[in-house]
C-alpha cells in the first residue's frame, strides 16, 4: 500500500520532528521543544542481509529553557513507503524510507529474532534473557493500541514487549523492580523474560564546537520482555462496574492488601531500608499544601487541621524503602492467577532520581485507598451514604489483609499520606474536573473537619 505523495517528499528532519513531537509517549507538550540531535547506533536488524533495515535511534528535544530529553525511535528503514506507519523519508536517502518500527509487523519479528539470537546483536545493543524459554521467533508481534508513554508490542499470546520512549541513563526502575520481584519468587507480578540495553551519549551543547571531546556513551535500558497477562481485567475498571451494581468490592480489595504486602516485603528484603525523618517529611506536605491552598480556596477551612496532622509527624523517624510509587487500580490487573500489580517505573512526571528515592511503604497503601475513593464515581452519588458505606468496607478489607501480611501500620502516618493524596487531587480536580471536587474533598474533610465546625463543638 503506497503512501500518500505529500508524506513521501516531506523534508527529513521536519517529518522525524513532527513524528517525536506529535506521538502521544512526547511528555514534553506545550513546551516548544526542537529536535536538536540525534544519535543513530548500529544496526539491529542490517538492511544489506534483509529487505529492511531497524535501528533504535536516540532522538534529542532541546527547550528555551536550555533543558534536553532523549527519545527513543525504534525505526525501519525500507525502499518503498508503508503507509501505515510511514514517518517521512530517510534522513540517509540511500535507505529509502524511515518507518515506526513497532507498527511494521516484518520488522518487529527482525527485533524479536535479533533479541533471542544474541550474538547477531551489535555491542551497542545487547540483551539479557533471564526466562527466555516461552519466546521463539513463531510469536506474531503486534503493536498494542493503548499506548501511553511508552508503546507496547504483544509477542502471540505469551510475551508483552515494553519499548521505552523517553530515555534516562542507568538501569530502568521498571526491569529492575521486576527482576528483583521475580527472583524473589513473587506471585503478585507479571513474569520478566527479559531486556535489551544500549549505549547512549548524552546531549551537550560544547560537543558542537571545534576542538570539543564528546561526552562518554552511558548505559540506557530500552525495552523489556514480560510475561503476558491474558484475560486480565482492568482494576479501575472493575471496581466502578461494582460500584456503578451496587455489589461489594471487599474480597478483591482484600486480595489487593495482601499482593502489595507481598511486593512491599520481598523490595525491603531485595534492596534493603533507611530511614527517614519526620519533621522533613511534615515540612514538605506542609509545603504542598501552601501552595494547593493558594490553588483551590475549597481547602481553605481545612488548612489548619490539615497542618495539624502534619505536624504530628514530627520526631517520628519513619521506615522508607523501595516502593511501587504511582499505586492505584489502574495499576492492577485482575487474572485467572489473581491480582497483578504492574508498571513500577513510578510517578511519570518524576524524575529518575526522585523515583529512585525511598519513600514509606504508606504511599502505596494510601495511593490505593485514594483510589477506591474515586471508583466511588460508579454511584449515581459518590459522597451519598450508600457509597461512603461502600468504601469503607473496601479500604477496611483492603487495609486488614495488608497488615495480616505486612504488619500493623502506623496510622496517622498513614492519614498523613492520605491527606497529602487528597490536597493534591483537590488541586488537580480544581482546574480540570471542578464537579469531581467533592470526592477528594470528602477524604478531607474525614481527616481534617471544618475549623468553624470545631470553634462550636469547643
Amino acid at each position: 500500500m503506497s503512501a500518500p505523495h505529500e508524506a513521501t517528499t516531506r523534508d527529513p528532519v521536519e517529518a522525524l520532528q513532527d513524528h517525536v513531537l506529535g506521538a502521544r509517549w512526547f511528555a514534553g507538550k506545550g513546551r516548544e521543544g526542537q529536535l536538536v540531535g540525534l544519535e543513530q547506533p548500529d544496526w539491529i536488524v542490517d538492511p544489506a542481509e534483509h529487505p529492511y533495515g531497524v535501528r533504535a535511534e536516540y532522538a534529542t528535544v532541546g527547550y528555551p529553557d536550555g533543558s534536553h530529553e532523549h527519545y527513543q525511535l525504534l525505526v525501519s528503514y525500507r525502499p518503498e513507503p508503508l503507509a501505515d506507519c510511514l514517518i517521512g523519508p530517510a534522513v540517509e536517502p540511500e535507505l529509502g524510507f524511515a518507518h515506526d518500527a513497532p507498527r511494521d509487523v516484518e520488522a518487529m519479528r527482525g527485533v524479536l529474532a535479533a533479541v533471542l539470537e544474541g550474538s547477531r546483536v551489535p555491542h551497542a545493543w545487547q540483551q539479557t534473557l533471564v526466562d527466555g524459554a516461552a519466546l521463539t521467533t513463531e510469536l506474531e508481534p503486534r503493536v498494542f493500541g493503548g499506548e501511553q508513554s511508552n508503546t507496547n508490542v504483544l509477542l502471540g499470546d505469551v510475551a508483552l514487549m515494553k519499548i521505552f520512549r523517553k530515555l534516562e541513563t542507568g538501569p530502568n526502575l521498571d526491569i529492575q523492580m521486576h527482576d528483583a520481584l521475580g527472583r524473589a519468587h513473587v506471585s503478585s507480578a507479571a513474569r520478566l523474560f527479559g531486556w535489551v540495553s544500549g549505549s547512549l551519549t548524552p546531549f551537550s551543547d560544547e560537543a558542537w564546537t571545534d576542538g570539543a571531546e564528546a561526552p562518554e556513551p552511558e548505559r540506557v535500558d530500552l525495552m523489556m520482555i514480560s510475561e503476558l497477562l491474558r484475560e486480565a481485567h482492568d482494576g479501575w475498571e472493575l471496581a466502578v462496574e461494582h460500584a456503578r451494581e451496587g455489589r461489594e468490592v471487599s474480597e478483591h480489595a482484600a486480595a489487593l492488601g495482601a499482593a502489595l504486602a507481598e511486593v512491599h516485603v520481598a523490595l525491603a528484603d531485595t534492596f534493603g531500608s533507611s530511614t527517614r525523618s519526620g519533621e522533613e517529611l511534615a515540612a514538605t506536605m506542609q509545603q504542598r499544601l501552601e501552595r494547593a491552598a493558594a490553588d483551590a480556596p475549597v481547602l481553605a477551612g481545612h488548612v489548619a487541621g490539615l497542618r495539624r496532622g502534619f505536624a504530628g509527624l514530627a520526631g517520628r523517624s519513619v521506615t522508607a524503602q523501595r516502593v511501587h510509587g504511582d499505586f492505584h487500580l489502574g495499576q492492577c490487573l485482575f487474572t485467572a492467577d489473581g491480582w497483578k500489580i504492574i508498571d513500577f517505573e513510578g510517578e511519570p512526571m518524576k524524575s529518575f532520581a526522585e523515583r529512585l528515592e525511598l519513600d514509606s511503604p504508606l504511599r502505596d497503601v494510601a495511593g490505593m485507598l485514594r483510589s477506591f475513593g474515586y471508583a466511588t464515581s460508579g454511584f449515581d452519588d459518590p459522597t451519598g451514604a450508600e457509597a461512603r458505606a461502600w468504601l469503607q468496607d473496601a479500604q477496611q478489607a483492603f487495609l486488614a489483609a495488608y497488615q495480616q501480611e505486612a504488619g500493623p501500620v502506623d496510622t496517622g502516618l498513614l492519614d498523613a499520606y492520605v491527606a497529602d493524596k487528597a490536597v493534591y487531587e483537590v488541586v488537580y480536580e480544581t482546574r480540570n474536573r471542578p464537579d469531581w471536587v467533592g470526592i477528594p474533598m470528602s477524604a478531607i474533610e474525614a481527616l481534617a473537619p471544618d475549623a468553624t465546625t470545631d470553634d462550636e463543638e469547643n
